[in-house]
């Protein structure tokens, strides 16, 4: 595996969350909450704010949601077809039936749509080892695509439909790999010694985003993929950072925060505003926990 040129570590901006929206904020955001009880799938209208329920029910647990790149279904996983294990599933907005694509007894985690929106990439230990998956909606036929027998997850495919982020576990822990879909080699973009996770890539797919997990708190970081620059970016009093998501136009990122880690965690999605004049707006609070988040215009 070929390992990236690492940069110095990047100089981090730190900044103190606030209620103030930018002007003309536009798009819906999908994300997870279990402020009702179990987790299910919610809608955030941005310029609006209103927050509706997508999905529904006490008996199971509605996860990860990510837009279509046509903004017209979501795929998740979910506990709802046999209560024990995750599955994959596509559900149309507006709609109260979801179709279920995968059945394997393994937990099947993270989906990512293709630029085609007729696959998912996803996380399974179907094979007994934590791996990146590909499953055809029509079809439902499963292709293996991360290398055996290293542990894989997080997919993100690069919007070029040629490259495949994911996050590989190595000696120094967790770190973000990119996948060459022609020819499979596999390039490390991060090291040690903190971990990285949650990669994201921008809509032009100039930067890759990740969270870089420290013990001090975590912070979101851009990559530019052509310089290797990178811009890091701390919350103040909101060091458990997950799930960065860009905006449709590459202006803003989407995370779920927190104060604290563990049983007393509370994540809401906070926006971030990237660049000189960083700054970071809260966007949902109260009870319950707010994650995976997922934006489109529609």
């Amino acid at each position: 595996m070929a390992t990236s040129a690492e940069t110095p570590a990047p100089a981090v901006a730190r900044v103190t969350v606030s209620d103030t929206l930018p002007e003309g904020l536009q798009g819906t955001i999908v994300f997870h909450s279990d402020r009702e009880g179990r987790s299910k799938l919610l809608t955030l209208d941005l310029p609006s704010r209103t927050v509706r329920a997508l999905t529904s029910g006490t008996e199971h647990h509605d996860v990860e949601p990510a837009w279509a790149p046509d903004g017209r279904s979501v795929a998740f996983s979910s506990t709802r077809f046999d209560g024990r294990t995750f599955d994959l599933a596509v559900i149309e907005a507006g709609s109260a039936t979801a179709r279920r694509l995968t059945t394997d007894l393994a937990f099947d985690r993270h989906p990512a749509w293709s630029r085609d929106g007729r696959s998912l990439w996803y996380a399974s230990e179907r094979d007994g080892t934590q791996a990146v998956f590909r499953v055809q909606l029509d079809s439902g036929a499963v292709a293996r695509q991360s290398p055996a027998p290293e542990r894989a997850l997080m997919p993100a495919p690069a919007p070029d439909g040629a490259r495949l982020a994911f996050v590989m576990g190595g000696p120094d822990g967790l770190q973000v790999v990119v996948q060459d879909l022609v020819s499979g080699a596999v390039t490390r973009v991060t090291s040690g010694p903190d971990a990285a996770a949650w990669p994201a890539w921008s809509p032009d797919g100039g930067r890759l985003a990740c969270i870089r997990l420290r013990a001090g708190g975590g912070r979101l970081e851009l990559r530019d993929i052509a310089t290797g620059a990178i811009d890091a970016i701390a919350i103040d009093g909101l060091p458990e950072l997950r799930e960065p998501a860009w905006s449709p136009d590459g202006r803003f990122l989407v995370v779920s925060a927190s104060a604290s880690a563990g049983p007393t965690a509370d994540f809401d999605l906070v926006l971030v505003v990237p660049g000189p004049s960083a700054a970071a707006i809260r966007l949902t609070a109260g009870r319950g926990s707010d994650g995976a988040p997922s934006w489109t215009i529609r």
